[in-house]
């Protein structure tokens, strides 16, 4: 069943090495430490579909999404392609005490990740993966090499008496790399999309990034005992924090060319994007935690002011349409906008009996938004990676998009941050709104905590909280543009596949053309709630065992209370009120919706009375993730993108149920001063094949001509559960 539904091979681990150094001591007794430390993770994966692209593997006019279904076990097997993550880590570390009371620390880390397929999937071949790996600047010139990226601290520590401590601490985050092509070449070469199915090919794009941040933080603690009835624990400190992002953006050939089950129908063309932000932070904290008999009360008040800007820079013309999207030369912009932010912190424990046993607790807070580098001024430019799409007909029939292949009289949709009339503006049609606010989390906490009995303890928290002050998208608020101006529109699916899942669905389409002009500025009447409930019981290691017991029960919900919420009314009706399931980013990961209403966790260990055995066990049960089924809607006009209509209220269809049993077992050796612990570990234990996720258009649908199919890809699984692995390992302590 799995192997028919795209999965045949499984998404095995196929080889993981994991090795590690640390070595550390005094150079100076009493007077300067030093420590140092190697890792290297070399690990290899595979991913359901993705496939090497061979004759055998990947035979013409057969898709990556068939390929389980025409070829054998053992060659389904050996032609799983790898997705490989390199991660080598590389840290020093000084102490040093230069005088009484005083502590210096020094400690530098070099990390760097390097990955041959980032993004590998059933949807991206290895021709339109990523190639990651860290990079640094050349001095002198405009090219970039490989290198690891460094991060380190300085950090002063000194008592100042026994009460008093301070602590100074500089810090550098390097945090550059680049997602770049498989092969040189392929910068120039175009790459495919096919719309129903999501597939892409031949090439895709290339990104740099170089993300240095500094930052200064001061610290201090004070105790003051035996006032106001009680003794107090008070904090207080200032950080300042500088970040850049510089973004270098490039798609292969400067166009996608998209086609409609084979057949060309439009092409996006593109203009690099060269983008440079800078971000400006400042806060201050003051915390007091007073204890008197058997209440603990703390008290908080943090402030942030953030800001932005964007920083000069060129830009290079679209070879495809130089006429249409010109270079420009970018001098910098300010968003104008300074977000103060003042957040709250208000805790109590208590303790009920004065034994130490029973305790209950409660806590409110505030939190605000990280600002991003350029998420206010990269509204106001028009210096990033841009595209139009246009009607394309491929008149040579060569597959790659040609100038006067184009209708570039009918834009069909755009970058929001590009004005077509005017191409050469470094300003977008966008502005910032100067009374936007922070997006803000409010938080409330209850909980119980009781020890049972010796080293058992058990607790209950309710937790409450509420996300608002969301901010529009990258397109921002369209001026001129609501939710009025769309029009309701009902598809009976016809032609629907017997792999597919169909249902009639109503959508939206525009009724004018979407202006141009947008503004970023907070979403009205737009929230999130969530609400939790946790168990947990907790054994500590006594009696030769330990185990820890935990139960959350979330409720995730998300609202859009009017029509000034949304411009787009299309899956208003099946999402708002309902569960909060946003897709999972970061490493390429997709097509995964991540909410569980529940999840049961439960470890422990024993170590047996003879051989100086440990057995220790670990075992997780969770709801499925939502399986978000959508009816894909294309050429809507106005300038709209394609829209995936849902087929049900999110998270009332579920991926099944989740139950995980890992074990693992080792031993002590002991040789005079050395400790020798071999160990195996099994995960997966019963070898689930649990699915993780499937693709979800079940049917594409023309609104311009009317015509609908379903893609070869629907249902089709993009992800289990990895099978059962066995890992053995060492590790020597001296």
């Amino acid at each position: 069943e799995i192997r028919a539904a795209g999965a045949g091979s499984g998404n095995p681990i196929q080889n993981i090495n994991d090795v590690g150094i640390e070595v550390g001591g005094p150079l100076k007794r009493d007077r300067l430490w030093a420590w140092g430390s190697f890792g290297r993770q070399d690990i290899n994966v595979g991913v359901v579909g993705f496939y090497a692209n061979t004759p055998t593997c990947r035979p013409a006019g057969v898709s990556t999404a068939n390929i389980p279904k025409v070829l054998d076990t053992d060659t389904l097997r050996d032609c799983l392609a790898s997705d490989n993550t390199l991660l080598n880590n590389y840290n020093v570390k000084l102490t040093a005490v230069p005088f009484t009371n005083n502590r210096l620390n020094f400690q530098n880390t070099w990390a760097e990740k390097v990955r041959n397929a980032r993004d590998a999937s059933d949807t991206r071949p290895i021709e339109t993966a990523y190639r990651q790996k860290a990079v640094d600047k050349s001095f002198g010139t405009f090219g970039w090499i490989s290198g690891p990226s460094p991060i380190w601290k300085l950090s002063d520590q000194h008592v100042v008496s026994d009460r008093f401590l301070v602590e100074l601490q500089l810090a550098h985050i390097g945090n550059n790399f680049t997602l770049t092509f498989q092969e040189p070449g392929q910068r120039d070469i175009q790459p495919t999309f096919d719309i129903p199915t999501e597939v892409w090919g031949r090439s895709y794009n290339e990104s740099v990034f170089m993300r240095p941040t500094e930052s200064v933080d001061l610290n201090t603690t004070y105790f003051l005992p035996d006032t106001l009835g009680g003794d107090h624990s008070f904090k207080a400190g200032y950080r300042m924090r500088w970040a850049r992002a510089e973004s270098i953006s490039h798609h292969g050939g400067n166009a996608i060319a998209r086609f409609n089950t084979g057949v060309a129908a439009e092409a996006d063309v593109y203009r690099d994007g060269w983008t440079n932000y800078g971000l400006d932070t400042h806060a201050i904290y003051l915390q007091d935690t007073y204890t008197r008999k058997r209440a603990t009360v703390n008290l908080g008040l943090r402030w942030d002011r953030q800001t932005d800007e964007a920083l000069p820079t060129t830009v290079p013309a679209s070879p495809i349409v130089p006429d249409l999207m010109p270079a420009i030369q970018f001098p910098g912009a300010d968003s104008g906008v300074v977000w103060n932010d003042i957040s709250p912190r208000l805790g109590l424990n208590y303790d009920l009996f004065g034994t130490g046993r029973t305790v209950l607790r409660t806590s409110y807070s505030m939190y605000f938004g990280q600002l991003a580098p350029g998420q206010l001024a990269g509204n106001l430019v028009a210096i990033s990676q841009v595209f139009v799409r246009h009607p394309w007909a491929d008149a040579n029939s060569d597959g790659f998009v040609q100038a006067n292949e184009l209708n570039t009289n009918t834009v069909i949709t755009k970058s929001g941050a590009f004005d077509p009339t005017k191409p050469t503006a470094f300003t977008s049609p966008g502005a910032v709104d100067p009374d936007v606010k922070n997006d803000r989390t409010q938080e409330f906490i209850v909980g119980f905590q009781h020890e049972l009995g010796r080293n058992l303890g058990f607790e209950v928290n309710y937790v409450w909280r509420k996300y608002d002050q969301f901010a529009w998208g990258n397109s921002g608020d369209r001026v001129g543009f609501t939710s009025s101006d769309f029009a309701e529109f009902t598809l009976n699916p016809t032609n629907c596949s017997a792999a597919a899942t169909c249902a009639p669905v109503k959508y939206f389409a525009p009724t004018k053309t979407q202006p141009s002009a947008f503004i970023y500025t907070n979403i009205p009447d737009r929230y999130r709630n969530y609400n939790g409930l946790e168990f947990a019981m907790t054994k500590r290691y006594s009696g030769r065992w330990m185990a820890n017991v935990s139960l959350a029960l979330n409720d995730a919900k998300d609202y859009w209370d009017s029509p000034a919420a949304y411009e787009d009314p299309t899956n208003i009706l099946n999402t708002t009120g309902y569960e909060f399931a946003p897709e999972s980013g970061g490493s390429g990961i997709d097509n995964i919706y991540t909410n569980s209403k529940w999840l049961v966790k439960a470890s422990g260990m024993y170590s047996l009375p003879w051989w100086g055995v440990n057995v220790a066990g670990n075992a997780q049960f969770r709801q499925g993730y939502p399986f978000p089924r959508a009816i894909q809607v294309t050429n809507r006009g106005g300038g709209l993108g394609n829209v995936n209509v849902l087929l049900d209220p999110l998270g009332e269809t579920r991926l099944p149920n989740v139950a995980m049993f890992d074990l693992r077992v080792d031993k002590v050796f002991q040789f005079g001063g050395m400790r020798v612990i071999p160990s195996m570990d099994i995960f997966n234990l019963s070898n689930e094949n649990t699915v993780q996720s499937q693709r979800r258009i079940m049917y594409s649908y023309n609104h311009g001509t009317g015509v609908g199919s379903s893609p070869a890809n629907a249902n089709l699984i993009s992800s289990i559960i990895s099978p059962r692995i066995i890992r053995f390992g060492v590790k020597v302590n001296w």
